[in-house]
């Protein structure tokens, strides 16, 4: 049993360090702004990443615009940022890119866990964490027009939805309700795209 209670604690003690816990979980203020912090950390050397990876693969982009920045207009609601807007101004194909780097899930409950994360759907009155994206999908769609000409396109905006993980997720074996929304890759996949 002491060997249980070590490796118990050391999991612990690496979740918080990594912010991995579910944030369904009671946390101090402290720990909360602590794990937003260091997702916020992570999420943002990721997106580096994908930017980098776009450019070397021939893509003109930018990373953590605002709606508001794109569509050059306040909006009433926030909806985040795109993590990497990527565009071909020849083609008018426009990729507004969430990347993900989620920790790796191994039993079934952290699996569900994941897969509940990503449906896409209003879960305790809050959007879920593809539900966010797919909201702003939706209205870079709408305007599409204001999105080609902040970007100096020439031709229609072909926009599309990407969502990038870093490794292997769950979700990739149960995407066929999303994939007419959006494309799930991972990042080594990138070239594919």
């Amino acid at each position: 049993a002491p060997g249980l209670i070590l490796d118990s604690v050391q999991s612990l003690v690496t979740w918080y360090r990594k912010g991995e816990i579910v944030s369904s979980e009671p946390q101090s203020k402290q720990m909360r702004q602590w794990i937003g912090h260091i997702n916020n950390v992570q999420r943002h050397e990721f997106s580096l990443v994908v930017l980098e990876r776009m450019r070397q693969l021939g893509w003109k982009a930018e990373r953590e615009l605002t709606l508001g920045q794109i569509l050059q207009r306040p909006l009433l609601e926030k909806y985040g940022d795109v993590d990497v807007l990527a565009w071909n101004p020849a083609t008018g194909r426009v990729l507004a890119i969430e990347c993900k780097d989620l920790q790796t899930h191994t039993t079934l409950g952290e699996v569900a866990e994941q897969l509940t994360d990503f449906r896409g759907t209003i879960r305790n009155g809050e959007p879920d964490r593809l539900k966010v994206h797919l909201d702003r999908l939706d209205l870079l769609k709408a305007n599409d027009a204001a999105v080609a000409k902040f970007l100096k396109i020439n031709v229609a905006a072909q926009i599309e939805g990407h969502l990038v993980f870093r490794n292997p997720v769950p979700m990739t074996f149960a995407w066929d309700q999303m994939a007419d929304r959006i494309h799930l890759s991972l990042f080594d996949e990138l070239d594919l795209i």
